[in-house]
């Protein structure tokens, strides 16, 4: 790693930490809207120093979660995932749209991994919906999708395009 690698991984490490320690009401909640998770899609222009600073970022800011040591390994652990995959792909696959469906990937693993420790902490109860039960968990899926959805796609892959345009970089 060079210099410029380990800056963009310290600043992103400290970006990441900062909003969710900023904004706890947003980012740890079932319905979350974890604004540092728009850094996510930095990894596909990024690449390695971005999944590590974002790992150590969210492994930061997670050592203030009210979920424990839970989230303080199982959301780093996510976030490590989502990244490196989404770096991967973008860089690997050959398809116009492949950093879209990279950010998709990214809200899909942290909704599942993420949406299923908060229920088991969270235990929203089942309802009754349009005559059907649907359990708990679906309301946890749901409220860590749409807020990923916001953070990712709707804020995140945006700026990550954008800022590959700028440094005139495709992802690597």
């Amino acid at each position: 790693m060079n210099t410029r690698d380990i800056a963009v991984g310290v600043l992103l490490a400290a970006l990441y930490a900062v909003g969710v320690i900023a904004l706890p009401g947003l980012s740890f909640e079932v319905m979350q809207v974890r604004i540092s998770d728009a850094l996510l899609p930095l990894s596909m222009v990024f690449g390695m120093p971005a999944v590590v600073g974002l790992t150590v970022g969210t492994f930061i800011a997670n050592t203030f979660s009210p979920f424990g040591v839970v989230d303080l390994f199982g959301g780093t652990l996510t976030n490590l995932v989502a990244t490196y995959l989404a770096w991967k792909m973008a860089k690997n696959f050959n398809f116009r749209g492949r950093w879209l469906f990279a950010a998709f990937i990214q809200v899909l693993l942290i909704t599942f991994i993420v949406g299923t420790y908060i229920q088991a902490f969270v235990r929203l109860p089942d309802a009754e919906l349009i005559g059907l039960r649907v359990p708990g968990i679906v309301f946890s899926w749901l409220g860590v999708l749409l807020g990923s959805l916001i953070s990712i796609v709707v804020v995140g892959y945006p700026v990550a395009k954008a800022v590959a345009r700028y440094i005139r970089r495709e992802p690597y």
